[in-house]
């Protein structure tokens, strides 16, 4: 298989559907869960943070090893930690084991959006690779777009142990497929990846980067925002504004389309638009989403809509964004694209799940809070792009 062929493009969109299959395919299932574990609201989004930060943390390992071993064995001991994971958790018999599963599977998970990233700059150069970028977004988002639906209607058909069954056996496909078609991408093994003064040098280099690190902070102030809706929205819309899991499950699909459309109408605009003009486009529009959400929140508008349509047009901001973000902070490090992958997946989930633990633990989550808590996000995200990619333009030019 050539790997830059329509069916490698194919498989890296599989592989980084991992984390939203594993998150928004459980999240119809929370409220039941709360009841048959007898444990909190909060207890049980630990379930969602808990692997989130194992699959963010999980990714500073899988980067440097792909560096100095290859992309392959790595990716398939990290399916393998996944599928173990899925196997504790769909056999838990309380909260506690039931988060441990998850942090397994969230820590062999984080293989595959790390490696997927290091793939796309082994294989493709300049603004090729962000537009593989982009498609690899517009695809990605299906993920979370069918997942809330086939989650919702496990859970009535079911139960949740439906849905671990599921995860395992898309684990299952996604190894396989690996194993058959994917070469080994890393041409440049670096034997001395993992000497630690090598480790230390490059960490520092990622962190004293102007460019990455300000991508890297623009991502996660932007995931942050998206996490909250994450790991609330199914208390909001179902508990609050009284809808079924399966009807959560189209909203949510409805947001995600938003990520879907950004992501395409980024990846048209990398011929005719610098990126800076396209992130400010995507920060833009995501700033505008979050405000109506807010004020319809505060105007006591109770309406599924009042939350879904800003969403919308959020994810949609995020959509055009996240592409030549992502782009603009790995290029300069094609030498070490595992370790780049790494440390912006980690930082990205770090800053992001940081900031919902915060926000969950000073806030019961209510349309309103969780109009305040994506606004905080936004808001941010836009300030950091006012003052530090405008004042540094030349710097962002792919």
């Amino acid at each position: 298989m050539r790997t830059g062929s329509i069916g490698t493009i194919a498989l890296l969109m599989g592989l980084m559907t991992i984390a939203p299959l594993s998150i928004d395919m459980f999240l119809p299932s929370l409220p039941m869960m709360i009841d048959e574990f007898n444990v909190s609201a909060s207890t049980m989004q630990l379930t969602v943070t808990t692997f989130l930060l194992a699959f963010s943390a999980s990714q500073l390992v899988f980067g440097p090893l792909s560096d100095r071993f290859g992309r392959r064995p790595i990716m398939v001991w990290g399916l393998i930690l996944f599928l173990l994971g899925g196997f504790i958790s769909l056999f838990a018999q309380s909260g506690t084991m039931l988060i441990i599963g998850r942090i397994i599977q969230g820590f062999g998970g984080g293989a595959a959006p790390v490696i997927a990233r290091a793939i796309v700059l082994d294989v493709f150069e300049g603004k090729r690779a962000a537009k593989i970028f982009a498609y690899i977004t517009i695809a990605t988002p299906l993920a979370p777009a069918i997942a809330p639906i086939i989650g919702g209607v496990l859970q009535s058909l079911f139960d949740w142990h439906a849905v671990f069954i599921t995860l395992i056996a898309i684990g299952i496909i996604l190894l396989g497929l690996y194993l058959l078609l994917l070469p080994e991408t890393n041409k440049n093994i670096d034997r001395l990846a993992l000497n630690p003064n090598v480790l230390i040098k490059n960490y520092i280099r990622l962190g004293t980067h102007r460019i990455f690190v300000i991508n890297v902070l623009l991502m996660g102030l932007m995931f942050s925002a998206q996490l909250v809706f994450i790991s609330g929205s199914s208390f909001v819309l179902i508990d609050e504004l009284g809808l079924s899991p399966l009807h959560f499950g189209f909203s949510f699909a409805f947001v995600a389309i938003g990520i879907m459309g950004g992501a395409y109408l980024s990846s048209r605009m990398m011929d005719k638009y610098t990126a800076i003009n396209i992130i400010g486009v995507g920060i833009l529009t995501a700033t505008i989403g979050s405000c109506c959400m807010f004020f319809f929140a505060l105007s006591g508008i109770t309406h599924v809509f009042a939350v879904v349509l800003p969403m919308f047009f959020i994810s949609a901001g995020f959509g055009v964004s996240r592409p030549p973000v992502m782009a603009s902070a790995m290029l300069p490090f094609r030498e070490i694209a595992g370790m780049a992958s790494a440390g912006l997946g980690f930082l990205q989930m770090l800053i992001a799940s940081f900031y919902n633990i915060v926000f969950s633990s000073f806030f019961s989550i209510d349309q309103i809070t969780l109009s305040i808590g994506i606004l905080l996000g936004v808001s941010v995200a836009f300030i950091v792009f006012a003052f530090q990619f405008l004042m540094h333009r030349k710097l962002y030019e792919l």
